[in-house]
């Protein structure tokens, strides 16, 4: 069952929580167990029944959450068009983003073994969480 915060798009320029990774803010909202416990759902880009404040993450290859410094991301999905996703979120080391915000992202290549490339960046790499 998927985790959903109704509320993801009202945190557009609030400050950062917690530890100020991008896992820390799903967990504050919508109180996400630790990230060893995430399943991997429903590939999100071109999937039209993800619902606005659904919580997504990158998975790796073995389906599940790198839990990395780099290459792995986790958000609140807010929309979709065919170009690619909008996703709430925050990231520690981002400069260009001070607070949470939302931003858009397109899908690039997938790799030949079964990575994406540019995970984070990367609207075909996210998946819901469960």
């Amino acid at each position: 069952m998927p985790y959903v915060y109704q509320n993801a798009e009202s945190l557009e320029g609030t400050s950062k929580v917690g530890s100020k990774h991008c896992v820390a803010l799903l967990q504050h909202y919508a109180h996400l167990p630790q990230t060893s416990s995430w399943k991997q759902g429903e590939t999100v880009f071109g999937n039209a029944k993800i619902k606005k404040g659904t919580a997504i993450a990158t998975f790796n290859s073995a389906g599940k959450y790198g839990s990395l410094p780099t290459g792995n991301h986790a958000a609140f999905f807010i929309s979709q068009d065919a170009g690619g996703i909008w996703i709430m979120d925050q990231w520690l080391s981002d400069t260009q983003k001070p607070k949470v915000s939302v931003r858009y992202v397109r899908p690039k290549l997938q790799l030949k073994n079964g990575n994406f490339s540019d995970p984070s960046n990367n609207a075909a790499a996210y998946s819901v969480i469960e």
